[in-house]
């Protein structure tokens, strides 16, 4: 962006949006309290129409108190009755003048049932129906609820008066068992009363919306409510009431429903006559803003001119031309930003034209270094076939020692040489390490012997490639090749619900006490670590394996280092499960 639509950006920052916002501020102080009680008399009237219908929701909802501290509801759900006659005659004798009663005495319920748990309660007319009757979405619904706690269900939202669902359990005289369900259906009188209330009529419209959004039914349904007031009422679910240019909102969260009633009004209707008062707000915000844009001007101006003049010479900067920017006005002894600005310019222009004679030589070492990258992608495949043709002369001399160890020795290379993958499987780094103790076998002969116990599922663990062999070559090197004594190499596997335990050992000489305190505090600090360590004592490889196994598989996961003098070494990677959450 260039400086002058910085400028210009700035002005509107600082001088144009302060005095609108100024003007807009004034102008709405002029009928603030109006609107400001205007809305709040509508919230209170909004409150009182929710109390009313809330009082209508628990009248409603106290049937199935009645009914769960009924001994003949509770034993007829328990299957008390032996037989079809004897529910029959309790029902009509002692359930059924309930039922009429709660009906008579609620005349908003349209439909009364009870969902029974038990088979052997008798399921009479559309009264007492099976649980399996229950709509799965509605068993969803229902599913956990509480004791002493029933679940209102709207069926629709928008301006026409939804029906309601009320869904209560009940329990047996311990509460310990749900016998049956109870569903009450009420029809709209019930919303279309608390409509009323609300003052919905003229120019006030009444919705029933969820709370939070605004479904795309209700608002293509409702066209004459304007897109400003439909993005608030979808953004702004939490709060009381809001003004806007074209309406008035009131709007209060109905908790048993799990939605809000909204009432909509029209500004223009209300607040026609106080506009007219605008048109000299708007005059005094015209003189005020031309006043402030001049002082902005001659400020501005003096600023500018000094840094467009530099940015022309950036521009005609360029490999051909490194010439500084010189000027009266940004003189050493000038101490502002725009001079230090241009002095630091000029350093860089310098340094610029020194870096861009080392550009050429740097674009030949570049060349140089693609011809060896191209090089070393020969060599590996040369290797391996040589590699191979001498494992066939030595079969077809029937020289099976040369032949195993070049055939193990070229599966090394490969391994080593051909993946670009920095990960593997544990079936891979254990069978590379058998190739490798193999090679060292023949080569010591009696001295060096090796045990493999893996007891985990090695194919299906991934882990980085090279975390075994540098630590069976720790064991090589300083246990079966500092000793003449025979030396056993042993490798295990084991896991727990925890952990992963890889553990390699030696029966070696063992490592000097002030020399294994050094090694376990490198291994313990890790990075942070500022210990030299030489890479002849074996400690890089051991760093570097630990290293890679805290960054592999995170957590508490660790290379652990024990040693005892006259008796070997221990190196136990330790492997921690991640444990998924649910």
């Amino acid at each position: 962006m260039s400086i002058v639509r910085k400028i210009i950006l700035g002005y509107v920052i600082l001088i144009f949006i302060p005095v609108v916002t100024f003007g807009y501020y004034y102008y709405v102080q002029i009928y603030g309290n109006l609107t400001q009680q205007l809305v709040e008399s509508r919230q209170k009237i909004l409150e009182q129409a929710y109390s009313n219908m809330k009082a209508d929701l628990v009248r409603i909802g106290s049937i199935q108190r009645f009914l769960q501290y009924n001994p003949y509801v509770t034993d007829y759900l328990e299957g008390m009755y032996t037989s079809d006659s004897e529910s029959i005659y309790a029902y009509n004798r002692y359930i059924s003048p309930i039922i009429s009663q709660s009906l008579f005495t609620n005349p908003e319920i349209e439909a009364f049932r009870i969902y029974k748990t038990k088979q052997q309660a008798l399921p009479i007319t559309d009264r007492f129906l099976d649980i399996s009757a229950l709509p799965p979405e509605r068993a969803k619904i229902v599913n956990g609820l509480k004791p002493g706690h029933g679940v209102w269900i709207l069926s629709g939202y928008g301006a026409a008066p939804p029906p309601l669902v009320f869904y209560q359990n009940l329990y047996n005289t311990d509460f310990t068992e749900v016998l049956g369900l109870l569903e009450l259906r009420i029809n709209s009188e019930l919303i279309s009363r608390f409509y009323e209330a609300t003052g919905n009529g003229n120019y006030w419209a009444a919705l029933m919306l969820p709370e939070q959004g605004v479904p795309a039914t209700v608002r293509d349904t409702h066209p004459d409510i304007d897109d400003m007031t439909w993005e608030q009422l979808n953004t702004d679910g939490g709060i009381s009431y809001f003004i806007n240019r074209k309406s008035i909102v009131n709007q209060l969260e109905v908790a048993e429903l799990g939605a809000r009633i909204v009432v909509i009004g029209k500004v223009d209707e209300v607040f026609h006559p106080v506009k007219r008062k605008g048109i000299i707000m708007i005059s005094m915000i015209l003189i005020l803003l031309l006043a402030m844009s001049l002082a902005y001007y001659a400020l501005a101006s003096t600023i500018t001119k000094r840094i467009l003049r530099l940015a022309r010479h950036m521009r005609n900067v360029n490999d051909s031309n490194m010439k500084q920017f010189v000027s009266r006005e940004d003189k050493s002894s000038r101490q502002d930003e725009i001079s230090f600005l241009t002095g630091t310019y000029n350093s860089m222009i310098q340094r610029m034209d020194e870096l861009i004679n080392n550009v050429h030589r740097a674009e030949l070492r570049n060349k140089e270094a693609a011809y060896k990258v191209l090089q070393a992608q020969i060599k590996p495949h040369f290797l391996y076939n040589t590699l191979e043709t001498i494992r066939m002369l030595a079969e077809s001399n029937n020289d099976k020692e040369v032949a195993d160890i070049s055939y193990w020795f070229g599966k090394l290379m490969r391994y080593s040489l051909s993946s670009k993958e920095d990960q593997t499987v544990l079936a891979r780094e254990i069978e590379t390490v058998i190739f490798y103790l193999n090679i060292h076998t023949m080569r010591l002969q009696n001295r060096l012997t090796y045990e493999i116990d893996v007891a985990v599922d090695a194919e299906q663990l991934p882990c980085p490639r090279f975390i075994l062999q540098p630590l069976v070559e720790n064991c090589i090197i300083h246990g079966a090749s500092a000793t003449l004594r025979p030396v056993h190499i042993k490798l295990q596997a084991s896991e727990d619900p925890e952990e992963i335990r890889i553990r390699i050992s030696d029966s070696g000489t063992g490592i000097p006490e002030d020399k294994l305190q050094a090694l376990r505090s490198r291994l313990s600090k890790g990075a942070e670590s500022s210990l030299p360590v030489e890479e002849t004592e074996g400690g890089v490889g051991l760093f570097n394996v630990s290293e890679r196994v805290k960054s592999f598989f995170g957590g508490d996961s660790k290379l652990i280092l024990d040693s005892v003098r006259g008796e070997g070494t221990y190196l136990t990677i330790v492997i921690a499960k991640r444990i998924e959450k649910t």
